[in-house]
């Protein structure tokens, strides 16, 4: 979720260790993880996605989005699921959201938020779960929202309508869904299959990119260099694509009505050297009426 350093409070992170590069590979589809999402967000992640999900600017303008398709009255119960360090929970909160909370799979990520949570002494409940069976009650939220490119993760896409129909249980009737996800036409004729920026003075990444076999996913592989520690990181992952249509589709199945696309999200960040999946997603919003 390409789903990208704040100055709040955080814990200490583990040592990187050490990890030679694989070198060259003819086929970077056999190396990913089936569930490469339990190991890639760490503080690695947080680095190497700072100039989009660690700005607070774009965090502003994405909550600017949220807030207009929603039109929620500011008592409403929203879930930030899939929700990272917490981002738009707390751009959410901020804006007089108090029953707003996060859920996100990274103990990471999650524990980062809970430490910003408490020392900025908001009021925001974040949980550790699985998308797919969600701890909550059913119709228990007036929305629910997954933004910033984290859907589309799990190998089998019978898992990513497993989420939805998660979503839609603990959704009160009427509720509505919101998301933005990695615009699958768009990267599929215009991914770049190699690429490398700097992080920061220390740390740089080079990445490589393909289609699968069946070209319903992008394969990306990053390996992640110290100037003086060498290589700390090769790691791989796999998002499935999904067009305007075939995401209307899968949220359909799931039980979805009104299913509207409001135009795609595109972003520019203050490194904008690789974007990556987050450079062009779609917005689409959604109503369960149960």
């Amino acid at each position: 979720m390409r789903l990208k350093e704040s100055k709040s409070v955080i814990t200490k992170p583990k040592k990187y260790t050490l990890k030679k590069s694989l070198g060259p590979l003819p086929d970077l589809e056999s190396h990913v993880h089936p569930e490469w999402w339990k190991y890639i967000f760490n503080s690695l992640y947080i680095k190497t996605d700072a100039d989009v999900v660690e700005d607070d600017s774009i965090t502003q303008q994405e909550a600017d989005i949220v807030v207009e398709i929603l039109d929620l009255d500011t008592e409403a119960t929203i879930l930030d699921l899939c929700c990272g360090q917490g981002r738009h929970t707390f751009e959410l909160f901020k804006r007089g959201y108090k029953n707003v909370e996060g859920l996100d799979r990274s103990s990471y990520l999650i524990s980062r938020a809970r430490n910003k949570n408490k020392e900025q002494g908001y009021n925001v409940k974040f949980k550790e779960g699985d998308a797919r069976k969600l701890p909550y009650p059913s119709n228990n939220f007036d929305a629910v929202m997954i933004l910033g490119n984290s859907f589309g993760y799990f190998e089998c896409l019978d898992d990513d309508l497993k989420v939805l129909q998660s979503v839609a249980n603990v959704l009160k009737p009427g509720a509505k869904l919101l998301i933005d996800v990695a615009d699958g036409n768009f990267l599929e004729h215009n991914f770049n299959p190699r690429s490398w920026e700097w992080i920061n003075s220390k740390y740089f990444v080079c990445r490589e990119r393909c289609l699968s076999s069946n070209r319903k996913k992008i394969i990306s592989r990053e390996v992640i260099t110290h100037t003086e520690k060498g290589v700390i990181a090769d790691q791989f992952y796999a998002e499935n694509l999904y067009s305007e249509e075939s995401l209307k589709n899968l949220v359909a199945s799931a039980g979805f009505e009104n299913i509207k696309i409001h135009g795609s999200l595109t972003v520019r960040s203050q490194r904008n050297q690789d974007l990556g999946m987050m450079e062009n997603r779609i917005i689409l919003s959604a109503v369960i009426y149960k």
